[in-house]
């Protein structure tokens, strides 16, 4: 029976020894990271969002918007209030968003002035050539750990997966919503003026009428 216990230790040792292998500042495990695909085909736009506030603090350590000090002895990072705002408004952040969201051939501008828990950060493409099928690149955190993936959708209920190796995804994205705007613009437009012609003909009409009933008296 005592073969037992010096078993179970040995198995405990094997496990921290996994454990300690994966970094515990990360949180690759917890809830993925999201993405929005929308725009058009000639200026798509990506909006990314955090899985985890942990992720916001751990990965301002790492962009230098917060003090490395804030980083604990085993690597932990926990979020306090504010470090959005310190992470939103560091030009490292900026530059490290277009780094990990790519469209080769487009330029990337980048704007993380909302909440980046609530409204994300967002990516808008300036294509000069674009395409109906545009293959967007996203490996946002995949740096700081490679289990980290982010779960995406699109127009028309197109989904995808980035994560491990596959980091790359093509999109049906087209002109039709700057179409459908401009035509429901036009039929707004047409109906409104559909209508004040009505309301002209019906005061025409009610003026001759009452003309005609004036000559007969």
């Amino acid at each position: 029976m005592a073969r037992l216990p010096r078993a179970l230790a040995v198995v405990a040792g094997f496990v921290l020894a996994a454990t300690a292998a994966v970094p515990s500042s990360a949180h690759p495990f917890g809830a993925p990271q999201t993405a929005t695909i929308a725009g058009t085909a000639g200026a798509p736009e990506v909006t990314w969002r955090f899985g985890a506030t942990d992720d916001i603090a751990y990965l301002a350590v790492q962009v230098g918007a917060l003090p490395p000090d804030r980083m604990t002895l085993d690597g932990v990072v926990l979020y306090e209030p504010g470090d959005e705002k310190a992470l939103a408004r560091s030009e490292a952040y900026a530059d490290y968003v277009l780094d990990h969201i790519r469209i080769e051939g487009c330029d990337g501008s980048v704007d993380a002035s909302g909440d980046l828990v609530a409204d994300g950060t967002t990516v808008t493409f300036d294509c000069s050539s674009p395409a109906s099928a545009t293959k967007i690149e996203i490996d946002m955190m995949t740096d700081l750990h490679p289990a980290y993936q982010t779960l995406a959708s699109g127009p028309n209920g197109q989904k995808a997966a980035y994560a491990g190796t596959t980091r790359s995804h093509g999109w049906s994205l087209d002109e039709s919503r700057a179409a459908a705007t401009g035509l429901s613009a036009l039929l707004q437009i047409g109906g409104t003026l559909g209508g004040i012609a009505l309301l002209g003909a019906g005061g025409w009409w009610l003026v001759r009428r009452r003309s005609a009933s004036a000559s007969a008296s």
